[in-house]
């Protein structure tokens, strides 16, 4: 198994299915069975969380980013399954169920400008639209073709998912302005940080990239992904 400081190092790309079956972390309510993944500051909570059974939370000012990695979980009688997210909004309560084995990613925003209660949940087959590339200037090779479906935008725009997908390129290392949940739905990836350590991913892998990390992307076939951004804006 691999060293666990290892894993939690902010300059690679967390490993989070492999970090929740290291990590210390013993079942139970859904608010306390945490355990905290190392941030850049205080402005994002990012846990793994291990719920077991059933329970209530009671509505709070913050919205969070679900992402079952093992198990089922249930938000007010609405299942989801291992490789399924959602986002609850802030202002919402809800009564939860998890079944023994169950694995959480959960990320955190505080959101001052609350609006509509509710649950948003990523669709990996929604329809997806032609985005923007990354900028030429980091690219060594053509340019990929990129198609998006976002799903939400909150907390004054710094906090948002949805899907992605990509052709094959090669971006060279820039560092990471943001905090970035990756879910690979297709295809293969890459990342080679600032100590020349290589890390590969490939469908049905989760795992996080923290602001501050300087890596690289390749991917020598079509990629699509679940992602979820918090990007701070500037003061």
């Amino acid at each position: 198994m691999q060293d666990l400081r290892k894993m939690l190092d902010m300059q690679r790309a967390l490993d989070l299915k492999a970090l929740a079956a290291t990590c210390p972390l013993t079942a139970g309510d859904y608010k306390t069975a945490r355990y905290a993944l190392p941030v850049a500051d205080g402005a994002v909570s990012l846990e793994l969380v291990a719920p077991q059974g059933t329970g209530h939370v009671d509505a709070g000012n913050e919205d969070v980013f679900l992402f079952v990695l093992d198990g089922q979980f249930s938000i007010n009688g609405t299942g989801m399954t291992e490789g399924q997210g959602s986002k609850v909004s802030a202002g919402t309560a809800f009564d939860w169920s998890a079944t023994p084995g169950t694995r959480l990613f959960a990320m955190e925003v505080t959101e001052a400008e609350k609006g509509e209660p509710g649950v948003v949940v990523i669709d990996p087959a929604a329809v997806m639209s032609p985005s923007n590339p990354p900028p030429a200037e980091y690219l060594t090779g053509p340019k990929p073709e990129c198609q998006s479906a976002p799903a939400w935008r909150s907390c004054k725009g710094q906090f948002y998912g949805g899907t992605w997908s990509a052709t094959p390129y090669y971006r060279k290392k820039v560092p990471y302005v943001h905090d970035e949940f990756m879910y690979l739905l297709e295809g293969c990836v890459s990342f080679v940080n600032e100590e020349g350590e290589k890390q590969t991913f490939k469908a049905g892998d989760a795992f996080l990239i923290c602001r501050g990390a300087s890596c690289s992307w390749e991917s020598l076939e079509m990629v699509k992904k679940v992602y979820v951004i918090f990007r701070p804006t500037e003061p």
